[in-house]
């Protein structure tokens, strides 16, 4: 059985393997180190540091038209994202790794134009697997997760299905966030204008970004690149890092379970909770 992934590059031009010609056999993707330092011979402290994984590709197709095709590509997305300095993505059963294709080995490419196999490079900063999910919590008093998109809940008396023996209720819109997890999670916090000062309550933790949101603006804060900004009606960005509340750490990951949210209820915003792993889940 083959493998099958996808390949993202910055600007999403995409890479399907395991169909259309493009084949990837077995393959370092789901092996993983964690390297360590130690003082007076015990274990002190874990790190992944920059790692490099090799992926053997097989490119077979019924034209040669097709397979010159796919030889080019394999290449161009590659080299835009290192030549940009902007990561691609590597998407193996939803989850992604940030990463740059930085080499490949060429051989048996020569009886026939639409076949090739190579063996690819891919170098990472950031060795982790990452999954994606959004809860939206909007002014209405609805929550939305987007792996169940018809949860709503009512912002005036919180009656959640997880059977706690009480229900929210108070001047401030209360929610709930579920990190399925094993561990606390980075996350991209993004609040839609209009919103002056905008605060949101996790767990009891406070993330609030001192400046003004415009209607048709949103602000994103970024706990893994540790980044603020605040994209513009036409699409130009701001930074806001400095308008961060410093006496609350802003990029505080999530932790894991269910987490009671908070907020004034004059804006709305999104929570996409950035799950971690070492490997990608086998399903």
């Amino acid at each position: 059985m083959l493998e099958r992934l996808k390949f993202t590059n910055h600007i999403n031009e995409t890479l399907d393997f395991g169909k259309g010609g493009l084949f990837v056999n077995s393959n370092s993707l789901h092996d993983y180190l964690w390297e360590y330092s130690d003082d007076s011979n015990r274990i002190r402290s874990f790190v992944r540091g920059i790692q490099t994984k090799s992926i053997p590709v097989v490119i077979i197709c019924d034209s040669e038209e097709q397979g010159i095709l796919l030889k080019n590509q394999l290449m161009e997305y590659a080299d835009k994202d290192v030549l940009a300095k902007q990561h691609g993505k590597l998407i193996i059963n939803g989850y992604y790794m940030r990463c740059y294709i930085i080499g490949s080995k060429k051989s048996n490419y020569l009886w026939y134009k639409g076949h090739l196999e190579t063996t690819l490079t891919v170098a990472t900063d950031f060795p982790q697997w990452i999954k994606e999910s959004t809860v939206s919590f909007r002014v209405d008093g609805r929550v939305i997760d987007d792996d169940t998109p018809s949860v709503v809940t009512d912002k005036r008396n919180l009656d959640y299905n997880y059977d706690f023996p009480f229900d929210y209720t108070s001047g401030m819109a209360g929610k709930t966030l579920v990190n399925t997890g094993f561990t606390g999670t980075n996350f991209k916090l993004i609040i839609f204008g209009p919103a002056i000062n905008p605060a949101v309550h996790i767990a009891g933790h406070t993330y609030q970004v001192n400046c003004t949101i415009q209607e048709g603006e949103y602000l994103t804060i970024d706990s893994l690149t540790k980044v603020i900004t605040l994209t513009k009606v036409n699409g130009t960005t701001e930074n806001h890092f400095n308008d961060r509340n410093r006496t609350s750490y802003i990029f505080e990951k999530i932790p894991a379970g269910n987490n009671v949210v908070t907020w004034d209820n004059t804006f709305g915003f999104d929570v996409i909770l950035l799950e971690e792993r070492s490997e990608p889940k086998w399903i």
